[in-house]
């Protein structure tokens, strides 16, 4: 009989007590949410390296297919009724070939694609320059198309998660001076309230101003002593570089990077260009080496192929970039030059240079073992004298 009364009386107290959690996903503004992804569809007809620009200025990467599951909930929201305003036009996704491996690969990460289920066609054709698209008129299939034709494109992005939790539907007391000057006993959390609320001075400086104050006027110190590069790898400042030994075209070179780990070189001041010229000159060989810029020749902006941020640092000789025009410079992307002390130059990406791979550096924090105390005395046990009491 108690038992059940306990069990009862449990029951109740959950009832009283509601406790409700309400999850949502939202998508950045022009995205459409689909699953827990989103995807920009841009009607812009461009051409498969402006759409990986695109892309990157919305914070979103050309669209990457992970599984079956999130291709096939894509190809459901574009061929719902609903959505009668998407075109059935092909659009370029992510993925790029390979022509020295002969492989499919996503651009973004140079990961190979396993699942490539696009249209066949003859076994012995030339996929080189070729891109992906999807096409709307073939029930979104995968079509392999030159990267220089102009088509529409899918940018993708996460969700940002929103979590809402209500607990006991409670509504907060006021806290007032009553509290203060009622008999009942007071927390110190109340203590304080009350203080402030009674006893402070107007010239006294809040606690909020004080703490924000201290922590302005104290440095930051920095918690590592050091960089350390990977044994292959040469350190220079925070930065490890390799230098390679052969001569690639530019897109090669950006997959040889992306297979390593690492990325073709970014220099964002004029202390990293200073640091990785130095050291080139002092190079017995002397090689143009590809670093991570590119021409984007819609915007006439240079940028960094990696994430497709402009250049926010030149490290241009003047010589030889004044009488170039953005039509000279269409499909150019840039080198360390040797001739002019490896200052950047500008050259067609076809072109066979060596390049510079680049990752961060790790910090590393010295380990010094704890010294010994000297002994403030020592003693020193020898045998017994025979004639030793």
């Amino acid at each position: 009989m108690y038992y059940l009364f306990g069990f009862l009386v449990c029951l109740a107290i959950k009832e009283v007590v509601p406790q409700t959690v309400k999850t949502t996903y939202v998508c950045p503004t022009g995205f459409r949410s689909i699953g827990r992804k989103c995807y920009y569809f841009g009607k812009q007809q461009v051409i498969w390296t402006d759409s990986h620009f695109y892309c990157g200025l919305l914070n979103s990467t050309l669209v990457i297919f992970r599984n079956y599951r999130e291709q096939n909930m894509l190809k459901g929201f574009v061929t719902q009724d609903n959505h009668t305003t998407l075109d059935i036009s092909e659009r370029w996704i992510d993925g790029i070939y390979d022509w020295k491996t002969q492989h499919w690969k996503w651009g973004a990460n140079a990961k190979p694609i396993r699942d490539n289920p696009f249209t066949k066609r003859n076994t012995g054709e030339n996929f080189r320059w070729n891109c992906l698209a999807l096409s709307g008129a073939f029930n979104n299939r995968w079509l392999a198309r030159r990267c220089t034709e102009k088509k529409g494109f899918i940018c993708e992005t996460d969700t940002n998660i929103i979590v809402e939790f209500k607990l006991y539907n409670r509504q907060k007391k006021k806290f007032n001076i009553t509290r203060c000057t009622s008999q009942k006993s007071l927390n110190d959390y109340e203590k304080r309230r009350c203080r402030r609320l009674l006893g402070r001075t107007e010239n006294e400086p809040s606690p909020l101003i004080l703490k924000n104050h201290t922590a302005r006027s104290t440095p930051k110190k920095r918690n590592f002593d050091g960089w350390i590069c990977s044994p292959h790898m040469i350190n220079l400042g925070s930065r490890c570089y390799t230098f390679s030994t052969r001569e690639t075209t530019w897109t090669d070179a950006h997959f040889e990077c992306r297979r390593n780990g690492t990325k073709l070189a970014i220099i964002r001041n004029k202390a990293q260009d200073h640091n990785l010229r130095m050291f080139l000159n002092n190079f017995i060989e002397r090689h143009d080496r590809w670093i991570g810029g590119i021409y984007d020749w819609k915007t006439t902006k240079w940028r960094w192929a990696m994430n497709g941020q402009p250049l926010t640092y030149r490290g241009f000789s003047s010589k030889v970039m004044h009488h170039r025009t953005p039509q000279d410079l269409a499909w150019n992307s840039i080198f360390m030059d040797p001739k002019i002390d490896n200052m950047w130059n500008a050259a067609k990406q076809t072109e066979k240079k060596r390049f510079i791979c680049q990752v961060q550096a790790k910090a590393v924090k010295e380990f010094v073992p704890r010294r010994k105390r000297p002994a403030d005395a020592t003693i020193k046990i020898v045998k017994n004298h025979p004639n030793a009491i």
